[in-house]
């Protein structure tokens, strides 16, 4: 889609590997630059912060590279000072700081970050089953509102043999005690009479809404996400069920805006294909083109006409607010599944926050040609109907 048609302007749009190839990432050629889990909070908000631990060193004390910019994302600088490593989130509330590392290690400290402690974090492996192994993890929240506020949540989802051929089930972890202790909810699968394999449910996100309830939503095999809703601080889930966003089996990013509490979507809207292959170009896993972002401001029952950030090929994006700005991360692959992982470009796109909360509301009108592309599903345009009697969001 061509920038004049976009509901949006960009204010940056940068390849950060490229750019920044022999200074920052220097160490990193010839290995898989992942986008998501690099932005992490900063004391100043105008400071916008991303952190990178090598993927050679699994468990460390401290990142390898904390980078900043006092300039919105246009030019960056090395952080000299001393960094936990926080590849899956870093919480902060007081004199607390809890820094999410791999999938299964908590970093935690209660005197600003000048001393640190280790937790394992006790997922469904231990919890319930054997042998499950190490869970794939790509969002964790603290908790802002009603009797859970303080509580982290990370949500992961399992492979019971491998990648592709074998079912995936997804869970919930939780901590009340800032990572002393570990809670895990039980897993879940797509629901009989639906196919779980190749994978089923996977990589989901998680948001907390402005109603206080948890969203999660993650890629399925059925040609579209799904989602559930916690009322309990991610304890339990509700069945899940479609969201009517048509997309492959591709990672997907959800965020809260801090000031407003909307809720950011991004995900590859895309047709898939039929081919059970991976790295086929129309596959179950693909094309993962036409990457896009939307913005709910009632608890994800409405949406926001989509905003495509990348018309060609870019997967696993990362969604961060800092310095009136909103950014989106993500893996670009110029010649999509041929480009081998260690060669996909880092790309960064900013837009002014103020405008993504103000993008114009999708009507049946605006959401027909999402339809006619096979985009969206067509019972999600009910949504978009006016409420027939008074609701309490």
């Amino acid at each position: 889609m061509a920038k004049a048609k976009r509901a949006i302007d960009e204010l940056l749009r940068i390849d950060m590997r490229e750019t920044y190839r022999h200074t920052f990432f220097a160490d990193w050629e010839g290995l898989d630059l992942s986008a998501q889990h690099r932005f992490v909070p900063a004391d100043d908000p105008d400071t916008v912060r991303m952190s990178f631990t090598h993927p050679h060193r699994p468990y460390p004390t401290q990142a390898q590279t904390v980078i900043d910019s006092h300039d919105g994302g246009e030019t960056w600088e090395y952080n000299r000072e001393w960094h936990p490593p926080c590849d899956r989130g870093l919480f902060i509330a007081g004199r607390y700081r809890i820094a999410l590392c791999g999938s299964c290690e908590a970093h935690i400290s209660t005197d600003d970050g000048h001393h640190w402690t280790s937790r394992r974090i006790e997922g469904a492996d231990e919890k319930h089953f054997d042998g499950l192994g190490e869970p794939q993890c790509f969002s964790a929240i603290m908790q802002r509102r009603g009797i859970h506020s303080g509580r982290i949540v990370q949500v992961a989802s399992y492979f019971t043999g491998q990648e592709g051929p074998d079912g995936e089930l997804v869970a919930s972890n939780w901590t009340d005690d800032w990572g002393q202790t570990w809670n895990c909810g039980r897993l879940f699968a797509p629901p009989d009479p639906l196919p779980s394999g190749p994978e089923g449910f996977g990589e989901p996100a998680v948001v907390e809404l402005p109603s206080g309830w948890l969203w999660m939503v993650f890629r399925s095999l059925y040609g579209e996400l799904w989602q559930c809703l916690s009322r309990d601080g991610g304890t339990t889930w509700s069945h899940p069920s479609p969201t009517g966003f048509v997309s492959p089996i591709a990672n997907c990013y959800a965020m809260r805006e801090p000031t407003t509490g909307a809720t950011v979507l991004c995900w590859n809207a895309a047709q898939p294909g039929e081919s059970l292959k991976f790295h086929d170009t129309h596959s179950l896993y693909r094309p993962r083109t036409n990457l896009v972002f939307s913005v709910s401001h009632d608890n994800t029952r409405t949406w926001t006409v989509p905003v495509v950030v990348e018309a060609g090929n870019g997967q696993y994006p990362t969604i961060h607010f800092a310095a009136g700005r909103m950014f989106i991360m993500y893996q670009r692959s110029p010649d999509g599944p041929k480009t081998p992982w260690h060669e996909m470009g880092l790309t960064l796109a900013a837009y002014d926050t103020e405008d993504v909360l103000n993008l114009p509301d999708w009507t049946t009108e605006t959401i027909k040609p999402w339809i006619d592309r096979g985009l969206i599903r067509h019972w999600r345009a009910l949504s978009c109907q006016p409420a027939s009697r008074e609701t309490i969001s």
